[in-house]
């Protein structure tokens, strides 16, 4: 019971830190602490097309679901300093565009992080990924707080078009309300 209430706690924890403190400052180089980011990097940021229990997603190189929050645009990104933590965003080496796997029909590019890393994008989406999901296939990050969401291969969100909220979502009352705005 109390490793249940010490993960409940660094649950709230983390979310928490992906609050938005309402500043559009520059973030540092946070996107390069994160494993997961790193890995997406080294891969040279393949998105493929993977079969989870949303269907058919956008997932990265390992298998590990993509998603996107709809806070950004491709010249907007609103996830940046602490809120990487919890959401990794996908990057791709200066220079260079985002690998198209088998299946994906949306139009990849890259959009410009405010810390001046590049990020893959799907039809103008910036790609996250979830520190929750520990393994491929997993999606644990669909629709918390009412804005981050898998992605269909052609770039819609799932359970609706870009944007749009699912008819379901993990996101409560005490979460969201903990998070201090959602992300």
């Amino acid at each position: 019971m109390r490793l249940v209430r010490i993960l409940a706690f660094v649950f709230v924890v983390v979310l928490a830190a992906c609050g938005s403190s309402g500043s559009n400052t520059k973030t540092t180089a946070t996107t390069t602490g994160s494993s997961a980011t790193t890995a997406a990097a080294a891969s040279g940021a393949a998105i493929n097309a993977g079969q989870t229990s949303l269907g058919t997603v956008l997932v990265n190189g390992e298998g590990r679901t993509l998603y996107h929050f709809t806070k950004d645009s491709a010249t907007a990104i609103a996830c940046v300093d602490k809120c990487t933590v919890t959401w990794p965003p996908v990057t791709v080496p200066s220079g260079q565009q985002p690998k198209a796997g088998s299946g994906v029909t949306g139009s990849l590019t890259v959009v410009n992080r405010p810390d001046g890393t590049q990020q893959a994008a799907i039809n103008g989406q910036p790609l996250y990924m979830y520190s929750g999901d520990t393994k491929a296939g997993d999606t644990n990050g669909q629709g918390i707080a009412g804005f981050w969401f898998a992605l269909m291969a052609n770039g819609s969100s799932v359970a609706g078009g870009a944007g749009a909220a699912p008819a379901t979502t993990k996101a409560t009352t005490a979460t969201t309300a903990s998070s201090g705005g959602g992300y």
